[in-house]
């Protein structure tokens, strides 16, 4: 594609519909059919909900490319996807790995490549051109509500480490790499999709902490940035960054010298929709210096009946905009001309893939996130060396989650996790296979009369960042507490999670972690307790209030 000829050609319609990422429900395929033929649009956000499976995944993309093969132009669109690890699509089987901390933990910069290399193998395969990731947040924070896991941990130079080799990883296997959230969304408490948090950290603070791994992405080789709505008070005290030409503009294409496609996290989050009617916060996006604008389908905020009607409505405020000269012509251009290179350069195209059998979730991949989980695993505690334990003695596995809890991972609209079998479950089947005799206890039946006098006593506890919701853990800190009095040294916490949990522990004496929810992780931690493998990783945060430091 000539990018030069192309946009002389193009009319400001055409311009303005490559200006926007849009997503839809499920497989509403002619609402898609609607925003890509007649208004040309240049991308969609496809999630979970779109794309369950490989083989949806692969039928839903060539569908799209033949919509936007039908358009004059036959301009190829960015399909995007959270595949990041955490959150994920084609979920039930895909290898996406044990996550960001969970790869921090291992302090290998090369698992991060690799790990990003299957990521970046398995969704090009189904058509899926982009990855929206990696966070590159550091997770200083512990109270974070939306990152935690998401994050390769607190370090900068580590997060800088372990950005720059999954950015590599993706785009030198057949992917195009995002860094997400600018200028980092590690030390917020708010969660975005809530509402619009602000952040007071100095200039320098941020230069030092927050934009040290951005930085070390962009010098690999990134091709795309994601923005954050966060205000940050040194940079602009006005405007989150998604509107503020002094972070997209003097901070990120200045001083940084980031030269690729800006996109904005989703517009549909409440950090936008509570604080800004949405064509006036996309006429600030776009002329503050975001390219490419996303409005992916958030789970709280979808109103089936009017879905067409308000995408269109966007649209056609933003080219009334650019026609009234509130958008000037030279933004649009260059807007749409980072678009166009973008997928120039990337190679993108509207030709229909065959299928790829075995490409995905294939059995060197399974061995590569599983051996990624395994390094990641570590013993922050074992006073009294609890670990491995005996396979022939009796066990008592205790679930401290409500069976009710795990219902919400699968009520996101795609966005998220996305897992429908719960860790614990994982866990518990792979331990029972290496031992004689385990009797597992349900949070909702547990009594401390249940637990028998003697013997090793293993609870489980589990988080899952979510958006826009938590993870309801309200039953493990007081059933681990009353484990701890029942059992005292007989017991292990086994924390298929991150570790800030702990500051509320400080009387247990093992605690292993595996810094991840996924199945590998799971299968990795039965794996250390009977004693197959060794713990190699390392804390990648600080957990207040206790030893535990990254």
């Amino acid at each position: 594609m000539n990018i030069q000829s192309t946009l002389q050609s193009m009319s400001t319609e055409e311009k303005v519909g490559q200006m926007f990422m849009l997503a839809f429900a499920g497989s509403q395929l002619d609402e898609a059919r609607v925003l890509m033929e007649e208004h040309i649009v240049g991308g969609a956000y496809i999630s979970d909900e779109n794309v369950p499976t490989a083989a949806a995944a692969l039928r839903l993309c060539n569908r799209l490319q033949s919509f936007a093969q039908n358009t004059r132009l036959g301009i190829p669109l960015l399909l995007g996807a959270d595949q990041e690890g955490t959150w994920s699509v084609m979920t039930a089987e895909s290898a996406m790995g044990p996550g960001n901390m969970a790869l921090g933990a291992s302090a290998d910069p090369q698992r991060a490549y690799d790990m990003y290399r299957v990521i970046a193998e398995e969704t090009s395969a189904v058509g899926l051109n982009v990855v929206l990731g990696p966070a590159a947040d550091c997770n200083s924070n512990p109270r974070n509500s939306i990152i935690g896991m998401r994050s390769f941990g607190e370090d900068p130079h580590l997060v800088a480490a372990m950005t720059a080799a999954a950015a590599r990883g993706l785009q030198d296997n057949g992917s195009v790499a995002t860094l997400k959230h600018f200028p980092g969304h590690g030390d917020t408490t708010m969660d975005s999709h809530r509402g619009l948090p602000t952040v007071t950290r100095s200039r320098d603070e941020l230069m030092r902490i927050d934009l040290n791994p951005f930085a070390a992405g962009i010098e690999a080789g990134a091709k795309i940035v994601m923005t954050s709505h966060i205000v940050f008070t040194a940079l602009d005290p006005l405007r989150p960054a998604t509107l503020s030409s002094a972070i997209l503009g003097d901070l990120l294409r200045g001083e940084l010298g980031f030269d690729g496609m800006i996109v904005s996290d989703s517009m549909n989050m409440h950090s936008m929709r509570r604080n800004y009617e949405p064509a006036d916060a996309a006429i600030q996006a776009f002329n503050a210096g975001v390219d490419l604008m996303m409005l992916a389908e958030e789970h709280y905020d979808h109103d089936a009946e009017r879905y067409l009607e308000n995408q269109r409505s966007l649209i056609r405020a933003v080219i009334e905009a650019v026609e009234d000269g509130r958008i000037a012509a030279e933004r649009v251009n260059d807007a749409v001309g980072r678009v166009l290179r973008l997928k120039t350069e990337a190679g993108f195209s509207t030709s229909p893939l065959s299928e790829a059998a075995g490409a995905v979730g294939g059995v060197a991949q399974r061995a590569l996130e599983l051996d990624a989980a395994r390094r990641a695993l570590a013993i922050l505690r074992d006073r009294r060396g609890l670990v491995p334990i005996d396979p022939s003695a009796k066990l008592t596995l205790v679930n401290t989650t409500a069976r009710s809890a795990y219902e919400v991972l699968t009520q996101t609209r795609g966005i998220g996790p996305n897992q429908a079998l719960a860790a614990f479950d994982v866990f518990a089947e792979a331990l029972a296979e290496g031992c004689e005799s385990v009797n597992a206890l349900a949070a909702e039946d547990f009594s401390v009369d249940a637990v028998p006098a003697g013997g090793a006593v293993i609870a489980v506890t589990e988080n899952y960042t979510l958006p826009g919701m938590d993870f309801d853990q309200s039953r493990q800190a007081a059933i681990v507490r009353a484990l701890q009095e029942r059992a005292g040294e007989r017991l292990l916490v086994v924390a298929l999670r991150d570790p800030y949990e702990l500051a509320d522990f400080p009387e247990i004496g093992t605690y292993v972690c595996s810094f991840s929810f996924r199945p590998c992780a799971a299968k990795a931690a039965a794996d250390l307790l009977l004693g197959r493998i060794g713990a190699r990783g390392r804390s990648p945060v600080s957990v207040p209030g206790t030893e535990i430091q990254a």
